[in-house]
């Protein structure tokens, strides 16, 4: 296959108050070997300089196109961003992260390659500046879909669901049509990759690192959860719907993040200093969801008892041991 490519790959990049990091994400992107791309950059009401320097790329390279947006939610920007694409396959970028010259190349080239839906590229984590990750080059592997489930939620593993992957564009747009549920606030992404992985016919592995998880630049997951994000349970129900009748999936691993996300988000609701009292009780009783039996790890199966039968001691000794880390 030629750099240039007979293959339009249109890559969508959610950008909000990320001034610090943009240009290099966007030049790596600019500067892929593979050359016949369009980079959809939407710009979700930004209040720094990123809205300029998204135009300012677009000035100069037309393979660039520009979308500003009202806030209407990160998920809403990921839809209109499919809605602009003109690729045969397209790929999600968080302008935090980096990734390596060649990934784009390789990524249509193995997915072409295999006839694939679904192509995964393995990603290392960088938990400083000084921190590379390398691994030795090493062959693609054809997953089969309970284990592209098994890796993609990999107990807390909650990172690159969508950046490190390369779709299919038909597997938005041909019935049924998927589209990111612009309702929610937080595990939009997760639930797309499982939807499109239960849609796929073919999804490959490529255990090369060609993704770069800037660990240090994001904020920590579980320190992520605020009141604002409520309908995190409600997206991991309607996974656990979705794979509850596969054979070889541990749907137990969702419902343990189901029970350890609810857990801290009660926690979150009474460390406020204006109590919504019926968002308290709603998160009480997500932890009734399931029986303890359901659940798999020891430690979420203790804390979800103590949350349940002693919440103020609980939350006591869940408020001592975050100022211990602050």
């Amino acid at each position: 296959m030629q750099k240039g490519g007979a293959v339009m790959l249109s890559i969508i990049v959610p950008v909000y108050n990320v001034e610090n990091v943009l240009k290099h994400c966007l030049n790596s992107l600019r500067f892929q070997s593979y050359r016949n791309i369009e980079i959809i950059l939407i710009n979700e009401g930004s209040t720094d300089m990123s809205a300029a320097i998204c135009d300012r790329f677009a000035r100069v390279d037309p393979r660039f196109k520009v979308l500003h947006k009202e806030v209407k939610g990160h998920y809403d920007a990921l839809n209109t961003g499919l809605l602009s694409a003109k690729g045969e396959y397209v790929s999600f970028i968080d302008p935090i992260d980096r990734i390596d010259g060649l990934m784009f190349e390789k990524l249509i080239l193995t997915i072409i390659k295999n006839k694939a839906d679904i192509v995964i590229a393995n990603y290392g984590e960088e938990l400083d500046q000084d921190d590379k990750e390398y691994i030795e080059p090493s062959s693609n592997v054809n997953w089969t879909k309970e284990t592209a489930l098994n890796k993609i939620v990999d107990h807390f593993r909650l990172k690159s669901f969508l950046c490190n992957k390369l779709f299919s564009i038909d597997l938005f747009r041909v019935d049924p049509v998927l589209e990111f549920n612009s309702t929610l606030d937080i595990f939009g992404d997760l639930l797309m990759c499982v939807q499109c992985i239960l849609k796929s016919n073919k999804i490959i592995f490529d255990p090369n690192l060609h993704y770069h998880y800037i660990a240090y630049k994001h904020t920590s997951f579980f320190n992520d959860i605020t009141k604002e994000k409520l309908s995190g349970p409600k997206a991991l129900l309607e996974i656990i719907d979705l794979t509850k009748e596969l054979d070889n999936f541990d749907v137990s691993t969702i419902k343990d993040i189901y029970v350890n996300y609810s857990i801290q988000l009660l926690m979150q609701l009474l460390n406020e200093e204006v109590q919504d009292h019926h968002q308290i009780e709603e998160a009480k009783q997500n932890l009734y969801r399931f029986s303890i039996d359901e659940l798999n790890s020891q430690d979420i199966k203790m804390s979800c008892i103590m949350a349940r039968k002693m919440t103020m001691v609980y939350y006591k000794f869940w408020k001592m041991r975050n100022k211990s880390f602050d």
